[in-house]
C-alpha cells in the first residue's frame, strides 16, 4: 500500500510528529509557528499530514527554512507534484508517503494516517487538541511520547 516520492533515508533520523486541530484556538497558533522556527535549528525531521490550517502554515515556515520533512498522505501519491514541493523533492529535504491508496482523504484515513504518524515517530506535538477533536485518541495513546504546543 504504502508508495513514496523523495528522500527515504529521512525515515533513519529523528522524527518529531506534528498535529494540529482543524479548529486550532488562536493563542496556540503563535506558538506553534515559535515551535516551528525553534525545530528549524534541530536536524530532527518533521512528519505530519499538513492538512488542518495550522498544519500548513507550519508546513509553509519549514519549506522557507529548507528543514527536512516527511508529508504523509491519507490518500493515494500525488500523480501530479505540487510545485512548491518539486525543489524539497530535488534536494533530498522531503519525503512524500502515503498510507492509504484511497482516492480522497477523508475522516478514517485521516484518522489511520494520524495513527501511523504516530507510530512512526520518536516524538509527537500537539496543538490545540481538545476532548472530542479528531486528535484526542491519538493523542491519549501516545501521551508517553507527547508533548502539547502549551507546554512550549
Amino acid at each position: 500500500m504504502e508508495e513514496h516520492l523523495g528522500n527515504e533515508i529521512l525515515f533513519d533520523r529523528h522524527l518529531v510528529a506534528f498535529f494540529a486541530s482543524r479548529e486550532t484556538p488562536e493563542d496556540v497558533v503563535p506558538k506553534a509557528l515559535r515551535w516551528a522556527e525553534m525545530i528549524c535549528h534541530t536536524d530532527k525531521v518533521v512528519i505530519s499530514g499538513f492538512h488542518s490550517p495550522l498544519e500548513k502554515q507550519v508546513l509553509q515556515v519549514l519549506l522557507e527554512h529548507k528543514h527536512p520533512i516527511i508529508l504523509a498522505l491519507g490518500r493515494s501519491i500525488y500523480k501530479r507534484i505540487p510545485k512548491e514541493y518539486v525543489q524539497p523533492l530535488e534536494e533530498g529535504r522531503m519525503l512524500i508517503v502515503n498510507v492509504s491508496n484511497a482516492v480522497r482523504q477523508g475522516w478514517w484515513t485521516s484518522q489511520h494516517r494520524n495513527f501511523v504518524i504516530a507510530n512512526w515517530a520518536d516524538e509527537c506535538v500537539w496543538a490545540g487538541v481538545h476532548r472530542g477533536s479528531t486528535l484526542d485518541v491519538p493523542f491519549d495513546i501516545y501521551l508517553s511520547k507527547s508533548k502539547k504546543i502549551e507546554d512550549f
